[in-house]
């Protein structure tokens, strides 16, 4: 059995804003009407979760996920590669996903793998598959960092407004 998504990487483990923080993130503009506080603390806190899925794995974990991606991959194509030849497209894999976010790395990747490719990939479509399923998370993390990037310069403006004040 595959344990791509052994470690919680994978969208089902990413976890979700929040209806009413979706809809925030989706109409926040910087600068705009300040979100609620609540809504603030909330993607403070899923903040941590989707920089962790985003960021790429530890050269170990992704050698062995490679190979076990590459192994499931080589026995659902037209033309498998003999064991050296695989041997050597899964080094060439290691480097070209050495920056591919772990959040690639699910078993649903290795479906959707086995559906799009007939014959065995380069390293590049392999890549661009990996790099297309962190799309969503890639958009949402972005908006989150700019709705905390903008709460907390909101804040700092308050405070040295609030200093001012004080002298």
């Amino acid at each position: 059995m595959l344990s791509l998504n052994a470690q919680g990487h994978g969208t089902a483990g990413l976890p979700q804003p929040s209806p009413a923080l979706a809809g925030q993130l989706e109409a926040f503009r910087p600068g705009g009407f300040a979100p609620p506080a609540a809504l603030v603390d909330e993607a403070r806190a899923l903040l941590p979760a989707y920089t962790r899925a985003l960021s790429p794995l530890p050269v170990l974990e992704l050698t062995s996920r490679v190979e076990e991606f590459a192994e499931m991959l080589n026995a659902g194509v037209v033309n498998p590669l003999p064991g050296v030849a695989l041997q050597l497209r899964c080094v060439a894999l290691v480097t070209a996903c050495a920056t591919v976010p772990a959040l690639a790395w699910s078993e649903a990747t290795v479906r959707r793998a086995l559906v799009a490719f007939t014959f065995f990939p380069s390293a590049a479509q392999l890549v661009a598959l990996l790099e297309a399923q962190c799309g969503e998370a890639r958009a949402t993390q972005g908006r989150l960092r700019l709705m905390v990037a903008e709460a907390d310069r909101r804040m700092a403006r308050a405070l040295a407004q609030e200093l001012r004040w004080a002298q």
